[in-house]
């Protein structure tokens, strides 16, 4: 059953993440109600691959209600099925619409990939052994947070969690990365802003239950051997990902009240030097 969660009227951390790159594409896409300006957020490939391998992984019984895997149309010239921007692809997909009964149709290449996904986040020994215990699980749990501003105003924060134990007092989140090794993946969380992430999570969940939460992080390589870790971010990384999402919330206030959406390299010219590449 398709979800309600992007309807909620709530600041969400990807939001949060386009507001910190692009003020100006955050106003275009979730502030102004001109259709002739709006911008629509459209699933990617990878969002799509990316749903299935959480429920993969998650839920796999509930997998068979939400999607169909098919062959897709070959290239006879490739051997291969069209690629998903191909006008031969989309008439396919047009066509086999009937044949899906409403549910999303992923190609046997990308089952397989994503399959082989999920199982590395199943078969790492720390997850493995969180998943077997007895302890109440809750999957795709979505929640809504209010963020209380030094003025009192409050604004709401949603998240949606892969999976949170509450008496383990754990949230586990599924990443696929191009490199799952600590230095490289570190990087990445920095890059999508995932300490960010955590700590919202974590003061969403600890105001729900009213006792503290951890945040483990299960990354998989999203590609061949699929090699998997699990991390805990350190304390300092989680108190930066607290004062970031609670400056973006002071940006998003100010914004919204001042109706300045531009950055300040929009709004006059500025001098830059050109950087030069390393030729040795």
């Amino acid at each position: 059953m398709a979800s309600d969660y992007h309807k909620i009227d709530a600041v969400s951390n990807s939001m949060l993440s386009l507001l910190k790159r692009s003020p100006w594409t955050f106003y275009k896409t979730y502030v102004t109600t001109d259709p002739a300006e709006k911008m629509e957020s459209e699933e990617t490939d990878a969002m799509r691959l990316g749903s299935a391998v959480h429920m993969l992984a998650l839920e796999p019984e509930k997998f068979g209600a939400e999607y169909l895997v098919l062959d897709g149309p070959i290239n006879p010239r490739t051997e291969r099925p069209y690629g998903r921007e191909s006008n031969k692809f989309k008439a396919w997909l047009e066509a086999s619409a009937i044949l899906s009964e409403g549910r999303t149709i992923l190609i046997r290449e990308e089952f397989a990939e994503g399959l082989a996904i999920a199982q590395s986040f199943q078969s790492h020994p720390e997850i493995a052994a969180i998943m077997a215990s007895r302890a109440e699980k809750f999957f795709e749990m979505e929640n809504v947070l209010s963020y209380q501003f030094d003025s009192g105003t409050r604004i709401d924060l949603k998240c949606k969690l892969d999976c949170v134990i509450p008496s383990l007092g754990l949230i586990i989140d599924l990443k696929s990365s191009k490199d799952p090794s600590p230095y490289a993946w570190g990087w990445s969380a920095e890059e999508y802003g995932y300490h960010r992430q955590a700590a919202i999570y974590l003061d969403a969940m600890e105001a729900k239950y009213s006792h503290p939460f951890k945040f483990l992080f299960g990354a998989v390589r999203s590609r061949k051997p699929y090699e998997a870790a699990a991390y805990y971010l350190d304390p300092d990384s989680l108190n930066r990902g607290r004062k970031e999402y609670s400056d973006l919330m002071d940006e998003y206030l100010d914004r919204k009240s001042t109706g300045d959406w531009l950055s300040d390299w929009q709004k006059k010219a500025r001098q830059i030097t050109v950087p030069t590449r390393r030729t040795n």
